[in-house]
């Protein structure tokens, strides 16, 4: 059983981005996901968070025309039309 949800920089953007964590403090994001997830999914959570961070949503270029929860997304930067084209 897992004793808490991984929080690296991936799951710290993730988590801002779709709203799920309001701070950059990796405790503190922690917290707020072990609140809003199962106890039974905290490894799945991780695990999906940061390869959506990896292979979608980059830091830098996310990629919101192939994104497939892009109407979560709360970030301010991302690309509304590059979605409706893609």
């Amino acid at each position: 059983m897992a004793e808490g949800i991984a929080v690296d920089t991936h799951v710290l953007r993730l988590s801002s981005r779709l709203g799920l964590a309001q701070s950059e403090v990796a405790s503190k994001v922690e917290e707020q996901l072990m609140v809003l997830v199962p106890r039974d999914r905290w490894i799945r959570t991780t695990d999906l968070l940061i390869f959506h961070g990896r292979k979608t949503c980059g830091a830098r270029q996310p990629a919101c025309g192939h994104c497939p929860i892009f109407t979560l997304c709360r970030f301010e930067g991302r690309h509304v039309l590059a979605h409706r084209v893609g």
